[in-house]
């Protein structure tokens, strides 16, 4: 794909387009397969369901998808500077609910730096994507369930033609050589650390951050890397201004937690923050790129695009592939327009209320399943609290798959809704996640999620027709 191309682009799971011989013989080599510890097994009807295929899109498709994402991500980071020129007022600017303790606040914006690892979520509504959010986060950086689901689907018929994205770990390993650039291979190892700590997640409970997987580990020390795994009560600074972890001079910190409230730290995160002052340590991702994950920064899209300060070309693309997006309470005026009152009230069926910032589906209203006097109360009301945006709803379509109970040997096939979440590092798409509802999904709308029944699944490449 290249800057010129079309806004209207068309991603479908073509898995009804595959030949019968061919759809037949990936389902028996796939009941007869076990072990396939991605998957969940859900309960429905007194039965435990077991998805029985991954969702297929088309090379073209694929490619597709990473351009698109790779451009809004960075009309994403134009919209910010337009209104911040350092990570300390865009924080304010958003009034982003979490403090980022890395964070240098008199930072300047730097798209390639607040873009470098997401996983945007879209939907597909009429075979066209739409983009929900961003995501962009350190919490993905221990993510090896979908290029393995992908990896197992791909073995089970290496025939037949069908094969997985690039894995999003070998191109992580890849964005991480690219950090050290230079730095890497003069004759002595590069360490990268993965620090393990405490944090106090958004439900106020109390976890471990776990050490790095040994997928992860594997490819890393792969590209040359020496890799380090510590507490964050084990680091500090030497006289030179270097991290050290138990000791050991450290080049590249890798992150796998997000934005729980880190605790019991030992001074390890100032120790993080004197060395990424000093520019003697490099982070990845950097954590202040949670912020291009509000839901805000798709209002301010739409928002830039009434105002005529996105081309043609990019204006179409927001207004195709961004459902129009609107925020409420981000100046912390708990007065809304009565236009936008008016508005909301109209259009209730046709809007979904969420949190600027949130997970897991966590605070999302649809207007359609809200009573009239229940929908502006509750969504005027939660964004006094904090941010939040209206969002127009975006019709999934759905998917046929096939699912197994093994206890039993039977099968039912659902038609489910689908999201699909390609990996970006650094502008390119690698693994494709995704995430279904299973067979006891009701009609209408759902937050298709983990915590709601979903199921985290993947995405295998067709070749395009000749």
């Amino acid at each position: 794909m290249n800057d010129h191309e079309p806004s209207v682009l068309l991603v479908d799971d073509v898995w009804v387009a595959l030949p019968e011989e061919l759809r037949e013989e990936l389902l028996t080599r796939r009941r007869s397969s076990t072990g396939w510890k991605g998957y969940r097994r859900q309960e429905w009807d007194g039965r435990h369901w077991e998805p029985l295929r991954p969702v297929i899109i088309r090379e073209r498709a694929y490619r597709g998808l990473g351009w698109l994402t790779a451009r809004l991500l960075h009309l994403a980071v134009e919209a910010c500077r337009r209104r911040a020129a350092t990570l300390g007022e865009l924080h304010r600017a958003l009034r982003f609910p979490h403090e980022l303790q890395l964070m240098d606040p008199d930072r300047p914006l730097v798209a390639a730096e607040l873009t470098r690892y997401a996983r945007p979520d879209l939907l597909v509504e009429q075979g066209q994507p739409r983009l929900l959010e961003f995501n962009n986060s350190t919490r993905l950086g221990g993510d090896t369930v979908t290029p393995r689901l992908a990896e197992a689907y791909a073995r089970l018929w290496p025939e037949s033609g069908l094969h997985p994205p690039p894995s999003c770990v070998t191109a992580r390993s890849a964005a991480l050589v690219r950090t050290l650039g230079s730095q890497l291979g003069n004759g002595r190892p590069r360490r990268m650390l993965v620090p393990a700590c405490w944090g106090i997640d958004a439900n106020g409970t109390r976890r471990r951050h776990e050490r790095i997987k040994k997928l992860v580990l594997a490819d890393a020390e792969r590209v040359g890397l020496e890799v380090v795994q510590a507490d964050l009560v084990d680091l500090g600074i030497n006289a030179a201004g270097r991290l050290l972890a138990a000791g050991l001079p450290i080049d590249l910190v890798m992150f796998q937690w997000g934005s729980d409230r880190i605790v019991d730290d030992g001074g390890g995160l100032a120790a993080l923050r004197s060395a990424d002052r000093a520019r003697t340590v490099e982070l990845f991702p950097r954590t202040e790129s949670a912020l291009i994950s509000s839901k805000a920064v798709l209002a301010w899209l739409h928002e830039d695009c009434d105002a005529g300060l996105l081309d043609p070309a990019d204006s179409a693309l927001v207004r195709t592939h961004v459902p129009w997006t609107t925020c409420l309470g981000l100046d912390g005026d708990p007065a809304v327009p009565e236009k936008l009152l008016r508005m909301a009230a109209d259009e209730r069926d046709r809007l979904v209320s969420k949190p600027a910032v949130g997970k897991s589906g966590n605070g999302v209203l649809f207007g359609s399943q809200t009573s009239e006097q229940d929908w502006l109360a509750a969504a005027v009301h939660a964004a006094r609290e904090s941010p939040m945006v209206l969002q127009q709803r975006v019709e999934s379509d759905r998917m046929t798959m096939p699912f197994l109970d093994r206890d039993s040997g039977q099968e039912i096939v659902a038609q489910v809704p689908y999201v699909l979440s390609p990996f970006m590092i650094d502008g390119g798409a690698a693994s494709v996640g995704v995430r279904h509802m299973g067979p006891g999904v009701r009609a209408g709308d759902v937050v298709i999620g983990a915590s709601r029944g979903g199921f985290q699944s993947t995405a295998l490449i067709a070749p395009d027709p000749v």
